[in-house]
């Protein structure tokens, strides 16, 4: 984790259009507009499968660390300076080389964090002798389930242990709690812990494996019932690598 925060990357947005500490300085209403609007560019951006570790919040904290690696920092400025432009009236008259600074850091993004979909082995393939240990009746590779290439896809090396946490603050009505949840998993991974302090289920894992021949995919399954009766059922993936130095 770097120690830069959210309120740095707003410093350096508001910076890039000229308004902080040149002509005005931004007022806490202008900071906490940025900062929304930098949590929704980080999620659109999430949608697009663009994953830079960004530290989604319930309530956004600009003193909160961003999580994501240097690499990406100015992307993050010079597209948010972009999305402010017609808050502070520069709508109009657009700053071409701040516009093709964000056009260039978009596709910075995008090919920084391509996710490469392994090709499997067509099932028609022979194994062979030194594939083929402990499996004496499969002849043949067999197609394998594997994790959604998605930024909502956890990620574990087999034997790490780690913390995760599921949100439901945008699932929940007003004055709306969760009130009560289960948690299962698959086989790959073991649960260790797990705890509720609403809207938000906690929960640690380690990544245990499977067979050397199993799915990379394993899933996590949480009920969330709410104090209105409603329940919601999420299903959170995960890839797990085995380490290879």
């Amino acid at each position: 984790m770097t120690g830069d925060t959210k309120g740095d990357i707003l410093n350096r947005a508001l910076s890039a259009l000229r308004i902080s500490g040149i002509t005005v300085d931004p007022s806490p209403e202008d900071l906490e507009l940025a900062l929304s609007k930098l949590e929704n560019m980080a999620a659109e951006f999430a949608g697009r499968n663009i994953c830079t570790g960004y530290a989604f919040e319930d309530e956004p904290d600009p003193n909160a660390p961003h999580n994501m690696d240097r690499k990406f920092w100015h992307s993050y400025d010079v597209n948010l300076a972009v999305r402010l432009m017609p808050d502070y009236g520069k709508g109009t008259i657009p700053d071409v080389a701040l516009i093709r600074q964000a056009s260039a850091g978009i596709s910075f993004l995008s090919s920084a964090t391509a996710k490469i979909k392994q090709v499997q082995y067509p099932d028609r393939m022979p194994r062979g002798s030194g594939s083929s240990a402990g499996l004496r009746w499969e002849k043949f590779f067999r197609k394998q389930n594997e994790a959604p290439n998605a930024c909502v896809t956890k990620t574990m090396y087999i034997g790490d242990i780690n913390d995760f946490v599921e949100h439901f603050d945008s699932y929940l009505k007003t004055g709306e709690d969760i009130s009560a949840y289960t948690i299962e998993t698959d086989t790959g991974l073991t649960i260790n812990s797990d705890s509720l302090a609403t809207p938000d289920v906690s929960y640690n894992v380690t990544a245990v494996g499977n067979s050397s021949d199993s799915p990379s995919l394993s899933r996590v399954k949480i009920v969330a019932t709410t104090s209105d009766g409603r329940v919601e059922t999420r299903i959170i993936n995960f890839r797990l690598i085995t380490p290879e130095v």
